[in-house]
């Protein structure tokens, strides 16, 4: 019967189709990540660099974490379920390799300039053993970049992840560390109670 054969042949059409535009569509995406890369910028005096414009690759990202999110629910996924799954694994990794990072860039440019005075050094002798430690960790990761700055590459290594948040782990510490140091001094010193943490450390 052949308005039921044309019904199918349409139904296997419309499919194809949709298989197709979906399978274009990943093309695309890791198509666009060509080219985007990691910016540096040298920091003051320190020797090292920080990361920066980083808007247009977050913007691409968001872009393309819903993108996938949308194409996971399509009927029409089967043949390429798995590709998009790793491709989702690997654009989410990215986005935590990020703000690991940023995180982690905020602490460094914090600490480094409180750490890079031997009299806190002396008084504060673990807490600054913890800070050389993340210090060497940044130092080398920025230097990387030098090698390769492919945002696709380098975002998405799982190695590097656990490093920036062993880092920030630290970095925490250190924090908490410096908190309770600013308390003893307000504790000896009534008067340092009306100023702020960054104040106290310039005295």
């Amino acid at each position: 019967d052949l308005p039921a054969r044309l019904e199918v042949i349409e139904g296997v059409s419309e499919n194809a189709s949709k298989e197709y535009s979906l399978e274009r569509t990943l093309d695309k995406m890791q198509g666009d990540w060509t080219g985007i890369v990691f910016e540096t910028a040298p920091w003051r005096e320190t020797g090292s660099t920080i990361l920066k414009g980083l808007d247009e690759t977050q913007m691409l990202l968001d872009d393309q974490i819903v993108k996938t999110q949308s194409m996971r629910s399509s009927p029409y996924i089967g043949p390429f379920e798995d590709r998009v799954k790793l491709w989702e694994a690997k654009i989410n990794t990215i986005q935590e390799v990020m703000d690991a990072w940023l995180k982690c860039q905020n602490g460094w440019l914090y600490l480094e300039p409180i750490f890079g005075s031997d009299d806190i050094m002396s008084q504060m002798p673990t807490e600054g053993r913890k800070f050389k430690t993340v210090d060497t960790t940044w130092r080398k990761t920025m230097l990387k970049l030098e090698v390769t700055a492919e945002v696709i590459i380098v975002g998405s290594d799982e190695e590097l992840l656990a490093t920036l948040n062993k880092s920030n782990g630290l970095l925490d510490e250190v924090n908490k560390g410096l908190s309770e140091y600013l308390e003893t001094k307000r504790l000896a010193f009534p008067r340092f109670y009306f100023l702020s943490n960054d104040e106290l450390l310039e005295i």
